[in-house]
């Protein structure tokens, strides 16, 4: 029996099939672990700036509008005033996870701006950013979780240029558990 008359087979055999989906699904997961690995990786030579609470916000804050922020800080925001900010779509979020993590799944209404795609792509976000600062809406950056630095990264670079954001405590996951 030829090589190809074996592989034809294969492509006829359920057992076959269902073995190559398993392989495909175990090497796409390898590759996702893989990019998250990579994503969240930051040198340890460049110290994390400590993040400051959110200007007179708590978790029982009933008033949720933006306070004045120095301009160029980074604050954290607690995950339950993000929920009441997002319920009333009152934040501008911005998802710093890889584009493939985004796609999986993302806080709704949440943008992709991935860590690695910054310097491409900062014009663009610059001018949302600038927008929701001028109306006194806050802007918020999530990440995989609290072990992730890539949203503290893109935080910290964002209030070089001058703007005050926050980053979600617990990142995707703390909101995932949260919202399920």
């Amino acid at each position: 029996m030829s090589n190809s008359s074996k592989s034809l087979n294969l492509k006829n055999d359920p057992q076959a099939s269902h073995s190559n989906r398993r392989q495909i699904f175990h090497v796409a997961c390898l590759v996702a672990a893989c990019l998250n690995v990579t994503s969240c990786y930051d040198p340890k030579d460049k110290p994390i700036p400590p993040l400051k609470p959110a200007a007179g916000k708590d978790e029982t804050s009933e008033v949720l509008t933006a306070t004045a922020i120095t301009p160029g800080t980074v604050t954290r925001m607690p995950l339950g005033t993000l929920y009441q900010l997002h319920q009333s779509k009152a934040a501008l979020i911005f998802d710093v996870r890889p584009l493939i993590f985004y796609k999986m799944g993302h806080i709704d209404g949440a943008i992709s701006f991935p860590k690695a795609d910054f310097d491409k792509s900062i014009d663009k976000q610059e001018t949302l950013i600038k927008n929701a600062i001028k109306n006194q809406i806050p802007v918020v950056l999530y990440c995989t979780d609290l072990a992730c630095p890539d949203a503290i990264t893109v935080a910290t670079r964002l209030s070089e240029r001058g703007h005050s954001v926050s980053v979600l405590q617990g990142g995707y996951e703390a909101w995932k558990a949260a919202t399920e």
